[in-house]
């Protein structure tokens, strides 16, 4: 891998930085404590400007939460359709994959700068290799969960996995993944074929997104065992960005004043309000799920500051 690409080092000052959050992140999971995680950022990156102008503004916030901010270089798509700026950062069809690849380590090391810990989905292995040593939480989708390329790699790296699930909405797969993950695998490395032999990876969390129906209600999360992240887009939203509130406001309540195992939440949030088409025409706005805004952000992020200063 970096005989083809040369990328920029971590300094050792952020090496450890990102040890040390991601310690804390496991230890949460662990043991359980009563703290929340919060993993926002648009659907998909598509503009390097507009995305570290928002990630500025977040950092403006003055609040005592533990976020990690979303960098969804790839956009998995059902059928077809727009890959993600890893393949396509100048959004014209170009396919300048190695353009993406500097432009994201580059702005990822920016954002690493400003004491923020970064969230990424796994789709291609050989895009995350370039990342990895970056990112905090690592993301298994709904349509790759049930992958067991996914579950060996994900058995041999340090991050933690967040396992959402999959469409059917069956419970059952994420017991599965967490089952494949958490043990020892044996496997030819995709890059570079040498052996590899993973020793387990215990640091996950289970992701609710819904499926036809939602699924963050009180009556499956009493249910879960495992740490939960509660995604309030996709399917638990209906996919209309402002019910976003309304699965927060639920989830809170059941952080809130429930026994279980609800460790954070998980938004899709913009600058501003909606989404476009991939033509791009208009500042600051999502091309592909619709995000919430920036103000609706701030009221979620200071009504869960409010719990965590009690």
């Amino acid at each position: 891998m970096y005989k083809i690409i040369n990328i920029k080092r971590l300094k050792k000052d952020l090496i450890n930085y990102n040890k040390i959050n991601i310690k804390k992140y496991k230890e949460i999971i662990t043991y359980n404590y009563k703290k929340i995680i919060i993993i926002l950022g648009p659907c998909s990156l598509s503009n390097i400007k507009e995305f570290y102008f928002y990630i500025k503004n977040i950092k403006k916030i003055k609040t005592n939460i533990k976020i990690i901010i979303r960098i969804y270089y790839e956009k998995p798509r059902t059928n077809i359709g727009w890959k993600g700026f890893i393949y396509d950062p100048y959004l014209d069809n170009s396919n300048c994959v190695i353009d993406g690849i500097y432009m994201i380590r580059k702005l990822i090391i920016k954002i690493l700068n400003l004491n923020l810990n970064l969230a990424t989905e796994c789709l291609n292995f050989y895009f995350l290799n370039f990342f990895i040593d970056c990112i905090s939480w690592v993301c298994i989708g709904a349509r790759t969960m049930n992958s067991q390329l996914h579950r060996e790699y994900c058995s041999n790296i340090n991050s933690i996995i967040g396992i959402k699930n999959d469409l059917s909405g069956k419970l059952c797969y994420l017991n599965d993944f967490k089952i494949s993950l958490i043990n020892k695998h044996f496997y030819i490395c995709f890059n570079s074929l040498k052996k590899v032999f993973s020793k387990g990876n215990k640091n996950f969390q289970f992701v609710l997104r819904g499926s036809n129906l939602p699924n963050y209600n009180y009556s499956i999360v009493k249910k879960i065992s495992n740490s939960l992240i509660i995604d309030c887009s996709h399917s638990n939203s209906f996919k209309n960005p402002i019910f976003q509130l309304f699965v927060f406001e639920n989830t809170y309540n059941q952080f809130k004043y429930y026994k279980n195992n609800i460790n954070g939440m998980m938004f899709e949030s913009y600058i501003n309000f909606g989404n476009q088409n991939i033509l791009n025409k208009y500042k600051n706005l999502s091309v592909t799920d619709s995000c919430i805004n920036f103000y609706f952000l701030k009221l979620i992020l200071f009504k869960l500051n409010e719990f965590k200063n009690n």
